[in-house]
């Protein structure tokens, strides 16, 4: 016996698979950015995380910030790594608040 699906259930359905795939590769490009930098490859994570964060991946704004407040394949600018971080934060993601307060509570 077949079983028929409403539309709505195959609609639903797609929805979630493209979700499922703009997610993955949103976390792609962060996980190879981590594996670069891990690997002393800066300009590959700047690539990497630059690209993940323009799709709105927190993780990946609050890495760029970290790399421009060390310098790590940048020009230092504190000012730019704050303005990640509060792009981070304004996502939600909560460990990017105490790299705000650190990197403004230096001279």
């Amino acid at each position: 016996m077949r079983t028929l699906h409403p539309p709505f259930l195959r609609r639903s359905l797609s929805v979630l698979v493209l979700a499922g795939s703009l997610l993955t590769s949103a976390w792609a490009g962060y996980d190879e950015g981590v594996a670069a930098y891990q690997r002393g490859r800066h300009d590959v994570a700047l690539k990497e995380f630059s690209d993940a964060a323009a799709r709105g991946d927190a993780r990946a704004q609050r890495s760029l910030g970290l790399m421009h407040e060390r310098g790590d394949g940048v020009p230092r600018d504190p000012a730019l790594a704050v303005e990640w971080y509060r792009k981070a934060i304004a996502q939600g993601l909560e460990c990017a608040q105490y790299n705000l307060a650190f990197a403004t509570s230096r001279p």
